[in-house]
């Protein structure tokens, strides 16, 4: 029966006595290659605290603390992810330790975290390195660290969730015109009396835009009367009168008419003349007639328009 211990367990063996000798000191442990692989436990702290996301970490092997040469080649992790501070990466330099003193250089987003690390070159299978992350900002953020921004365009309507935008999520009069779909807003989107005239242009109303037998009487700015007037007038003359309408202005546009069933004697007219101040309007009756002739009471429709 075999009972030569495999190679893993020989390693795992020594690892576990250098480590608690180390603890003892350093003089006792004596020297021995490097295992090519070993595993790196960093810390990140970001404004005094711990970072959490994902950051572009890479790790060279130099032969001096400061300055000097690199050994190998780095090992880049692109987008590692960091959760309260801590990350553990798997580091592997083949053929870079062969018995000599190296030096781990740890870079953030590019930016080294000083001191270099020393590497023991007997197996260590853990480091830890507290540091804080500076440097320009990359990937999707803008800037630079430990306050970094989220770059223009960096969050496209892909990277949001639907119905996460709310209307609490919205700036005040962030929501512009230029924002809205043509024709995205429909009846069923506006609130009951939510366009008032302020909210409409000037201009914006055009013929088109208006349905047919849609602007009543109501919609009209000015007076209305609906009374009765009664004038006598002298052959071939004409004389004017003052009525009362509500609601009229000077310089209103005015439109008269008869009531239904009401004739004006022959050769006699009335005419709407101006409206001569607020809530008074002057018509003028006219006989072309041989003789004085009156109109009797009759009904008319007096209205003004502005």
């Amino acid at each position: 029966m075999n009972t030569r211990p495999s190679f893993r367990t020989a390693w795992y063996r020594a690892a576990a006595l250098l480590l608690c000798l180390a603890c003892i000191g350093p003089a006792i442990a004596q020297p021995s290659p490097q295992l090519p692989d070993f595993t790196y436990q960093g810390r990140l702290q970001q404004s005094g605290a711990p970072a959490n996301g994902s950051f572009d970490l890479a790790f060279a092997l130099y032969d001096q603390p400061t300055g000097g040469s690199q050994v190998g080649t780095t090992v880049t992790e692109a987008d590692f992810p960091v959760v309260d501070g801590i990350f553990d990466v798997s580091l592997s330099f083949p053929g870079a330790f062969t018995g000599t003193q190296l030096y781990l250089q740890v870079s953030v987003e590019g930016t080294p975290l000083l001191p270099r690390q020393a590497v023991a070159t007997a197996p260590v299978s853990q480091f830890t390195l507290s540091g804080s992350i500076g440097g320009a900002a990359g990937g999707v953020l803008a800037g630079t660290y430990p306050n970094p921004t989220l770059a223009a365009g960096a969050v496209g309507n892909s990277a949001i969730a639907t119905g996460a935008v709310s209307n609490s999520k919205l700036a005040a009069d962030s929501v512009t015109a230029s924002k809205i779909f043509t024709g995205s807003v429909g009846t069923t989107e506006l609130a009951s009396d939510a366009v008032t005239a302020e909210k409409i242009a000037n201009g914006a109303v055009v013929t088109a835009a208006i349905a047919n037998d849609s602007v009543t009487r109501g919609k009209f700015a000015g007076g209305y009367s609906n009374g009765a007037i009664a004038a006598t007038v002298a052959a071939n003359d004409c004389n004017d009168y003052n009525l009362a309408i509500s609601g009229a202005e000077v310089n209103d546009m005015l439109l008269f008419n008869l009531q239904s069933s009401v004739s004006l004697p022959a050769n006699m007219l009335i005419q709407p003349l101006r409206v001569v101040s607020a809530d008074t309007v002057q018509v003028r009756i006219c006989n072309f007639g041989s003789t004085t002739q009156s109109t009797g009471t009759i009904g008319i429709y007096l209205l003004t328009l502005r």
